[in-house]
């Protein structure tokens, strides 16, 4: 019994990898599609860093900004950065949060400052596992704040918004490496194709929420993808099928 459910394991493994793998070319396609038109949405709303007179754009490099001299202060003084804590608990609440969401709570859940955190679901699904490098949940805070707060502090949000963007965006440059185990769960390539795709889903909806940014870039981005898949399938076979036949 127990070796026929172990064979049943193996085999569903087996078809999942299998099943990243074919996947992950149009996984690429749509992602290089919709970096393009995302891109081009944000500067046409004057958010580019091309355009750094954008005062939001300003609060964004200000987040990034503060949280790189703060641990390099903490450094230089040579202690422990009291932040990185704050960052290990939006690191494992962000999986608790999305497991709870996709039907995989939580079973326990740990957060310190040197020896980082960890969380243990019930379950496994991509979007629970690599939730933390594409959901900022302080950002997510925000949002819900701006449909109770008065209208004279939806500029303020804004602000603070974006300056949590960016200790959102020093924190994912800092976590995300090789050695990250969430990342390997479903093969790093694809996980981080993956990651690449929803952090631009919601980005645009944070945009979008916040009446920053229009959603009609993602519309666009899917048909551009679509139309790119037959040039990219004929340049596979041009490249590498007429190597199989000569071999």
């Amino acid at each position: 019994m127990l070796v026929g459910i172990s064979i049943l394991c193996n085999m569903a493994r087996l078809l999942g990898m299998a099943l990243r793998w074919t996947l992950l070319p149009f996984l690429v396609i749509l992602v290089e599609a919709m970096a393009a038109e995302f891109w081009q949405a944000a500067r046409q709303q004057g958010l580019g860093f091309t355009s750094l007179k954008h005062p939001l754009t300003l609060f964004l490099l200000a987040g990034i900004g503060f949280r790189v001299l703060f641990s390099t202060l903490m450094n230089r003084f040579g202690k422990e950065d009291p932040l990185e804590f704050i960052d290990t608990l939006e690191h494992e609440l962000t999986h608790a949060l999305v497991g709870y969401l996709t039907f995989s709570p939580p079973v326990s859940l740990s957060a310190t400052l040197k020896s980082g955190g960890e969380v243990q679901l019930s379950g496994s699904n991509p979007l629970a596992t690599l939730a933390p490098y594409f959901l900022p949940l302080w950002c997510s805070m925000i949002l819900v704040l701006g449909f109770i707060a008065r209208p004279g502090m939806q500029s303020t949000l804004d602000h603070g918004l974006f300056f949590f963007l960016g200790w959102y965006l020093y924190r994912l440059a800092k976590e995300y490496r090789w050695r990250q185990t969430d990342l390997h769960a479903y093969g790093f390539f694809f996980s981080t194709f993956f990651v690449i795709l929803f952090l631009m889903l919601v980005c645009g909806s944070i945009l979008k929420i916040r009446n920053l940014m229009s959603l009609h870039w993602i519309w666009i981005s899917f048909w551009h993808a679509f139309q790119s898949i037959p040039r990219v399938w004929n340049w596979v076979l041009g490249h590498f099928g007429s190597r199989a036949i000569s071999s």
